[in-house]
Formats: C-alpha cells, structure tokens, sequence
C-alpha cells in the first residue's frame, strides 16, 4: 500500500483550555480548521493536525471524526490516539473518495485531552474534473472491450493480419486490423532502432537510422528501405540535426561529431576537452532525448559535475554545476537528461532537465549571463512521508520519472510527459506536467496546479506493463507504446487481453485527443534475456509527428525484431 497523499494547510489557532482545567491540559492545535480539496474521481488528498503542548511536557489526547450523516462516514484519521507533540493526518475514506461526486462535505476531528476537547471542523471540497480527451481511430476499434474504470475500450486480441501469413516480410505493408493504422515492415531481423527518443528519422522523414544485431548502424531510404549507408559512424546517443536532413552528430569522448551524409564525412563541432572554459574529461546524454525545434541539446560532464546546453547553429554552451552548493541535495547515478522542445511562451525560459534518481533537477538557459541557472529540484512527490511543501528535501520521494520525454503545445507552452501512479485510484495514468508551474507542477491541474491527467494507462490488478514515451520534436504529439507481459517459448494459446497492453497510442496537444493506432504483435518470452529489451516497441515519433518507429518480433521466439513505420495520419 502506498502512504497517502497529504496536503500540510498552513493557519495557526492556539485553543486553550476551557476555565477550571489545569494548564497540563491545554492544548496547542494548528490549524483551527482544516480545508480539503481534490478532483472528482481522484487522487486522494487529505491535510495534517499538528497537536502540542505549550510547555513541552507530552500530554496524551484522543481523535475521533464526526460526520453529520452517521452512515457516510467519510472521514478517516491516521491515528485515534496519541502522546504531544504529534501530527494527525486526516482525509476521506478511500474508496468514498474515488466515488464522491463533485460538491463540499462538512464534518469535523474532536480532539480530547484530559477534560478538554478542541473540535476542528474540516471541509472537504470535490471539484469537477477535466473534459477527458477524444478518443479516435483510423478505423475500428475491432477485437476491443470495456473494462470498469476506463473511458476507451482497453481490452483489446490482436485480430489475424488480412493476407499475411507468419511474420511480414521486409518492404511489406498491412493495415493494423484493430484500429487501422497503416504499417510497413522497413529491415528483417534482428534489426532495431535505439531508444523512443532521440527520433531515428531525420529531420523531414529522410532517413532513418537502424541498428542491427552486431552493434553497427545502417542508414536506410526511409520512403524505399533502400539502403544508404552501412556501418555508419555512430553510436546510441547520435541525434538528427533538427533542420538538415544530410546531418547528424553523436558525443565522443568529450567532443560532440558532425556527420555529413553529402559527404559521409566527419569532422569535431565543438570539444570540450580543448575549450579553456569547460576543459571536460568525457560528455554524455544518456543515449535519451531528442534536439529541441531549434537545435539545441542537452548533456552532462560527470568528472566535472556540470549539466549543460547546447545551441548547435551558434555553438554555444551554457552549464551550471549540478553539485556545489546543491551538494546536500545530491543527485544520484545520472540516467539522462533533457530539454524543452522550445522557450516557454509564459516565461520566457528553455528548461533542461537532469534525471538522477532520486530526484530530478530543472535548469533553464541564462543567456544574459551565459549559464544554466538551478530553478528547483523534484519537486516533492505528493504520495511519501515527506513535510509535503512542495520543495523536495532529502530523503523524500520526489519525482524523477524514467521514461519520459518534453513536449511543447500549440500555445508554446513547455511540458513534460510521462505515467504518474497514484493510490487513489490506483493506476498508472500518461500524465503531462506543465514546466512553468514550477513545484506546483505535481498539483492537479484542477487545482491551479501543472500535472493532467490525461488517459489511464491500467489500474491495479493483473496487467500492468511498461511504457515508453517520445514526443515530436516541431509538433504537438507524443507516441505512447507499451509492452505485452512474458510468456512461456512454448506457450501457443491466445492471450487473455490486459488493458492497453501492446499498444501504439498517439496524443495529440495536451492530452486534446487520444489516437490508438496499432497493437505491436511483440512478445516477450521468459528466456527472452535482453533479447525482450529489443522485442519491446519502444515507439518513436517523427520531427512532424506524421511517423512512428517501432519495433516487433511478431510472436517469434529469440531475434526476431524488426523496425516498423506507422502512419499516424497526423499532422491534418
């Protein structure tokens, strides 16, 4: 079971004891009433009682919820009895609370210590959740049912490929017969693309980068399949140039490589090794993230602790040490880092993002001073055991996120989108968080804060899978794909479906539309090994959001991944 999200309201009252207590029985209560406020439908938010004693001696003291309809008793209390100083958490019964219709419930916590009793009323506040988004389909859905919870039809058998017989060939195309997306098979195997983002497609759907079993690259005609260039210079951390689709460049060592495909020449953009004002040992990127529309980048110098900005058209850098005087809120082991698609249309700011467990840490470009300037780090996840200000502190869970990518909308505005998991409901839902709204950006949106809850993903129960997410780097879309559960090499009979498992999704904006495109036909086996790494779809999306990458085995045990283009039929 998960802790329970709190929310710590701030007002003070000093209640004292009533006249002919002794002074031992006096107690201090902050605050004096308590105002809870959550979404329709959840997650669950509830607030904190602070109980002391003036003179610090402990006193000992009872809660007990009063509601005014004793058969809806909705008010539940971390403790019903304790010694001061103490904390009391409150917030609404659970399953009350993710059925509780929109509208204001009143009751309240008598706090009782010898003969005196302090009542502290609390308001609890359901508030209207967001339109939730449309969903569409190129055609069907087919072969999909309801499940309670979900708004779409997550049950989904993957219905026999028309005309096909065993795995499609390479150069072969099909319509997906679930939901109509059109797929064309673009290597044989075993041949993938890397990570969902940086994109393998160059910048207007040229080219796209492949990358065979024995560790080398090929560069295929992404309209043909036709092969370009093998055994291309690279490596997993190479990004496409955001506006030339002849260029790319990948980190080596610690300088970043431009590679001209006019040419299929080589030569060193910039290396920090020999730059007098960075000096770095060694650059990396966490073979994650993508360019932004106008060409910057992100990475990191491990040695020399610092997190940087890369604007590739003019060559210039700008870092901030990630340690110093931050050093007590020490990351951990860096896995990526990111930046935003573009500057903020609110702020102003370019936001670059450090993903090291346990925390995340949010840059934005100083380009006056020519620096990175630390804007907050997390911030503090509300489900812990935290002081719940928001701020993440050490030792709080906080948020970090894994797979994950930024996204900027029509109206310029920044956004990071991964899953959020919460107890209440329980699930696992694709969740945009809204960068401008700094540590207010785990908040429900409803609630003046950055976080939307946009679909659910799966709730609690058998199913739950992994996802991926990788968002177009000049348009408003983001591909969402997730994976099937293991099964046994030798297990022939039909799967029993598990909500949105092996799917290819598309969102559209800030979660406005809801595209579910294919089903990947990918399994993962039980002795896969790192081979089920390579057979996950790990969807990616083009620069224009009009192709998706993704790869499939199609149910064949040991290598036989294969790169796949889908047509989203998007941008219109």
């Amino acid at each position: 079971m998960r802790p329970r999200p709190l929310t710590k309201i701030v007002l003070t009252a000093i209640v004292l004891a009533a006249p002919g207590l002794l002074p031992a029985q006096t107690l201090v209560i902050t605050p004096k009433a308590l105002a809870i406020v959550q979404v329709e439908g959840g997650p669950l938010v509830g607030g904190y009682i602070l109980i002391r004693s003036p003179g610090g001696a402990a006193q000992k003291w009872t809660a007990t919820p009063i509601t005014p309809d004793p058969n809806d008793p909705w008010i539940a209390l971390s403790a019903v009895e304790g010694a001061t100083p103490g904390t009391l958490s409150v917030y609404p019964v659970s399953w009350r609370a993710e059925r509780r219709t929109r509208g204001k419930y009143r009751g309240s916590v008598a706090i009782r210590s010898g003969e005196a009793t302090v009542t502290v009323p609390v308001e609890w506040e359901v508030r209207p959740a967001i339109a939730p988004p449309a969903f569409s389909y190129i055609a069907g859905p087919n072969g999909c049912s309801k499940a309670e919870g979900y708004p779409d039809l997550p049950l989904c058998t993957p219905l026999p490929i028309p005309n096909m017989l065993g795995s499609p060939l390479p150069g072969s195309t099909y319509v997906d017969p679930n939901f109509g997306a059109t797929v064309k098979v673009m290597t044989g195997a075993p041949v993938f693309h890397t990570y969902s983002s940086p994109s393998p497609l160059s910048a207007h759907n040229k080219y796209l980068i492949t990358y065979p079993e024995n560790g080398t690259w090929d560069i295929v005609d992404a309209a043909t399949g036709r092969f370009i260039l093998r055994r291309a210079p690279c490596n997993q951390s190479f990004f496409w140039d955001a506006a030339d689709d002849e260029i790319y460049y990948y980190p080596e060592g610690a300088a970043i490589i431009k590679h001209d495909m006019r040419t299929n020449k080589n030569s060193v953009l910039i290396d920090y090794a020999k730059q007098p004002e960075f000096q770095f040992h060694e650059i990396a990127r966490g073979a994650t993230g993508d360019t932004s529309k106008d060409n910057w980048i992100s990475f990191w110098a491990t040695d020399e602790k610092q997190i940087c900005a890369l604007d590739i058209t003019h060559v210039k850098t700008y870092c901030a040490d990630y340690a110093g005087s931050q050093r007590k809120l020490a990351y951990g082991d860096i896995d990526f880092s990111l930046i935003s698609k573009g500057v903020d249309r609110q702020t102003g700011k370019r936001y670059v993002m450090l993903v090291a467990p346990p925390a995340m840490g949010i840059f934005s470009v100083d380009m006056a001073n020519g620096r990175l300037k630390p804007e907050f780090r997390g911030p503090e996840g509300q489900e812990g055991n935290g002081n719940h200000n928001g701020v993440c502190d050490p030792g709080e869970r906080c948020l970090v996120g894994s797979h994950l990518d930024t996204l900027e909308d029509s109206a310029g505005i920044q956004y990071l989108v991964m899953n959020g998991e919460t107890s209440l409901p329980c699930e696992v839902s694709l969740s945009t968080y809204q960068l401008n709204k700094g540590t207010e950006m785990l908040k429900q949106v409803e609630l003046g804060g950055g976080r939307k809850r946009v679909m659910t993903l799966w709730r609690c129960g058998p199913g739950w899978v992994d996802e991926h997410v990788a968002c177009a780097r000049a348009a408003p879309y983001c591909v969402i794909s997730t994976q099937n559960a293991t099964r046994r090499p030798n297990d022939v009979s039909q799967f029993a479906p598990t909500p949105h498992s092996g799917e290819i999704i598309v969102m559209r904006e800030n979660g406005l539309e809801i595209r579910r495109l294919a089903l990947s036909r990918s399994l993962l086996f039980t002795d896969g090994g790192t081979g089920n790494y390579w057979s996950t779809p790990r969807a990616a999306i083009s620069a224009d959001g009009s192709l998706v990458v993704s790869d499939s085995n199609y149910g064949v045990h040991g290598n036989g991944q294969r790169v796949t283009l889908i047509q989203t039929g998007y941008p219109r």
